[in-house]
């Protein structure tokens, strides 16, 4: 038997493209009101063409909004500090908690030297 991979449907390259076009423009609009300005006006573009019932027609627009996407893609899209790519990703990991336990030894010595710093003998 052969493995092919699963093509998309066309619901699933809608709802993909929409979101890729949302987190974009958080890269090209940074204030937040204006943000949501601009979704709303890009969420009213998709609901315009939400009616279209003609399969090679609906084709026809998710390519043509694919390109346009493709085409006013920001350059430098904003990536969180923390996330994958980000500046700050993978730094200051905390150690694992086994790395922490300390071992029967380290647990005498450090009873031992705090009954000395609070004067305990």
């Amino acid at each position: 038997m052969s493995w092919a991979p699963k093509q998309l449907t066309h619901t699933q390259r809608v709802t993909r493209l929409y979101r890729r076009s949302l987190k974009d423009l958080l890269s090209w609009a940074i204030d937040r009101p204006l943000w949501r300005e601009k979704a709303l006006e890009l969420r009213d573009r998709f609901d315009a063409n939400k009616a279209i019932k003609d399969p090679r027609v609906a084709l026809k627009v998710l390519e043509e909004g694919e390109a346009e996407y493709q085409k006013y893609r920001h350059p430098q899209p904003y990536i969180h500090p923390t996330a994958p790519g980000g500046s700050k990703f993978e730094r200051n990991i905390p150690p694992p908690p086994h790395i922490l336990e300390m071992l029967p030894e380290e647990e005498q010595w450090y009873k031992e030297m705090t009954d000395w710093a609070n004067g305990k003998d």
